[in-house]
């Protein structure tokens, strides 16, 4: 099923329909919540910031950073305090380097 929904994640970030993908967020394959990630950083849709932003409280590092990651490049306000935010509650090493690198792209965007 995995390779399935990795297929259809792609379709729909080539057509950028962030709203069909935002779906695959509540996957418990984590690499499919990957994947959603990955394309929703891709299309830069700023409604996918609130669902986004709720996957960095993810138990799972991979997602957190991913998550992270996807907030950076989209780049809205909204997302720069969440990552802002989010830097003082994570414990993680590895995430806390991915939420500066992603607040580090978020201020070469504006």
């Amino acid at each position: 099923m995995e390779q399935h929904d990795l297929s259809k994640i792609q379709k729909f970030q080539e057509k950028g329909k962030s709203d069909k993908i935002i779906k695959y967020l509540s996957s418990s394959d984590d690499t499919v919540v990957v994947a959603a990630l990955e394309a929703l950083s891709r299309i830069k849709d700023e409604d996918s910031v609130n669902s986004i932003a709720h996957m960095i409280d993810n138990p799972d590092t991979k997602i957190r950073i991913e998550a992270a990651k996807a907030l950076g490049s989209i780049g809205t306000e909204y997302a720069k305090t969440y990552l802002l935010h989010r830097l003082n509650a994570e414990q993680d090493e590895t995430v806390k380097a991915a939420i500066k690198e992603a607040l580090h792209a978020l201020a070469e965007h504006h």
